[in-house]
């Protein structure tokens, strides 16, 4: 037999409702400062990442000097303006040469010289020649100075005299 001296509905009773509402307030009350603990850890790294590309940029602030001075060098050396502007001013002009010279002739030199073309060549027909001419004068870029031709057995030897406008002289 046993005998049971506890009253009725009087034992050991969990009441997990709370249990729920003391943990959610422990919780409440502990993520802000786990927050704040994992910011800090976090602003901690990132200071000392500051810091040491700070050491770096001061490590390389001579070379950045030195590489601006040897850049005011390069600017000291450049040719004026307006040569490098005469110097790719050629571009066209050669470009418009090639479509001026007939496939006919051949040259032998090509000098340029002051804003005049020296040319010397030869042909088998006059006929290449005075095509050339012609479109010497239907060039916007060249004008005929002078031409010389010599008769050598079947060729004609070609010197001619061109002047050369660049585009940045024309009307």
């Amino acid at each position: 037999m046993r005998i049971n001296l506890l009253k009725d509905k009087e034992g050991l009773y969990i009441n997990w409702g709370e249990i729920a509402v003391v943990l959610i307030i422990i919780l409440t009350l502990a993520l802000p400062g786990l927050h704040y603990y994992i910011n800090y850890v976090e602003l901690q790294e990132l200071e000392r990442d500051r810091d040491l590309l700070e050491n770096q940029l001061q490590a390389l602030r001579p070379q950045e000097e030195y590489y601006f001075e040897l850049q005011q060098q390069i600017e000291d050396f450049r040719l004026p303006e307006e040569v490098e502007v005469q110097r790719y001013a050629i571009s066209p002009a050669i470009e418009e040469f090639g479509v001026i010279l007939p496939n006919q002739a051949a040259l032998r030199s090509l000098n340029f010289q002051n804003g005049e073309l020296a040319i010397t060549g030869h042909a088998r027909e006059i006929e290449v020649i005075l095509d050339m001419v012609g479109n010497i004068f239907e060039s916007e870029i060249f004008s005929l100075v002078s031409l010389q031709q010599f008769q050598r057995d079947d060729v004609i030897d070609f010197d001619l005299q061109v002047s050369m406008h660049t585009r940045e002289e024309l009307p």
